[in-house]
C-alpha cells in the first residue's frame, strides 16, 4: 500500500491543498505528522481539513505546536512563551471564524483577562476541532516504518520513549539513531540538516521531512510505495 506523510503544516492551508492534489492522495494513504497550528495564517482552516480527511481514513499525529494550543487553552501554559512560538496566528484564525476583530500578543500579555475571555471563547465555539487534536496519538508504528513528530529515545527505543521526547526530540535522536526500522519525522526543519527544504534522507534510517512551509519553505510529502521513496512539494506561497 502507498503511504503518504506530511508534517509541520503550521496554518499553510492553500499549500496543504495543492500537495494533496498533487500526490493525488487517498485518505487512507496519508499520515499527517503533527504541527497543524501555529505562525501561518489558517492554523483552524488546517486542523479542520486534517479532521475531515482524517474521518475519511487519514492518520493524524499530534505535534509540539499542537499540544502547545491544547496546554494554552488548558491555562498550562503562559501566552509569553505560547505567543512568541506563533500562537497569536492560531489564536486569530479561530477569532476570525467567530467574526471577532484580531489581537495583538502585547495585548494579551498584559491583560490576564481579556486572555482569559479569549480562551473561554475558543472552547465554547470549537470543541469539536480541540477534541479532534486531543485524540491524536504520539506515533504510528506500520511494518519497517515508525512515524512519529519529532523522533524516539535512540537508546531506549519506541516503547519506552516519553510524550516530551515524542514531541520535541531533535539531534539526539536524528544523528543517534541506530535501530532497525526507518522513522519518518518532522518538527526539524530539513535545511538545518542538509540546507535544502527538500526531504532529508539519513544514512541511519531516518527520514525527515519538514520543509519549513511556513517559513518560507515549501511543504514536502514523502511518498513509500513498496519500500521505494519519492516526493513531492508545494513551495509557499504569499
Amino acid at each position: 500500500m502507498r503511504r503518504i506523510a506530511i508534517s509541520d503544516i503550521h496554518g499553510c492551508a492553500a499549500e496543504l491543498d495543492k500537495l494533496l492534489e498533487k500526490t493525488k492522495a487517498l485518505a487512507s494513504e496519508v499520515i499527517f505528522l503533527g504541527d497543524y497550528v501555529d505562525t501561518g495564517s489558517n492554523s483552524l482552516d488546517v486542523v479542520e481539513r486534517v479532521s475531515e480527511w482524517c474521518s475519511q481514513g487519514a492518520i493524524a499525529l499530534l505535534g509540539n505546536h499542537d499540544d502547545l494550543f491544547l496546554r494554552w487553552l488548558e491555562g498550562k501554559e503562559i501566552i509569553y512563551f505560547y505567543g512568541k512560538t506563533g500562537g497569536i496566528a492560531t489564536i486569530n484564525s479561530f477569532l476570525d471564524r467567530i467574526g471577532l476583530e484580531p489581537v495583538e500578543y502585547t495585548q494579551l500579555l498584559h491583560d490576564e483577562n481579556k486572555e482569559n475571555d479569549i480562551r473561554k471563547k475558543i472552547q465554547d465555539h470549537f470543541q469539536p476541532q480541540i477534541s479532534f487534536l486531543q485524540s491524536c496519538p504520539l506515533f504510528k508504528q506500520e511494518s519497517d516504518f515508525i512515524f512519529v513528530h519529532a523522533g524516539i529515545n535512540p537508546k531506549k527505543g519506541l516503547e519506552k520513549t516519553t510524550r516530551t521526547e515524542f514531541l520535541h526530540l531533535r539531534d539526539e535522536f536524528i544523528y543517534e539513531y541506530n535501530g532497525q526500522e526507518t522513522v519518518v519525522f518532522g518538527h526539524t526543519p530539513t535545511r538545518r540538516l542538509h540546507k535544502s527544504n527538500e526531504v532529508y534522507f539519513g544514512s541511519n534510517r531516518v527520514i525527515g521531512i519538514d520543509g519549513g512551509c511556513a517559513f518560507g519553505g515549501q511543504l514536502n510529502a514523502l511518498i513509500i510505495n513498496d519500500d521505494e521513496f519519492s516526493t513531492e512539494a508545494v513551495l509557499k506561497t504569499f
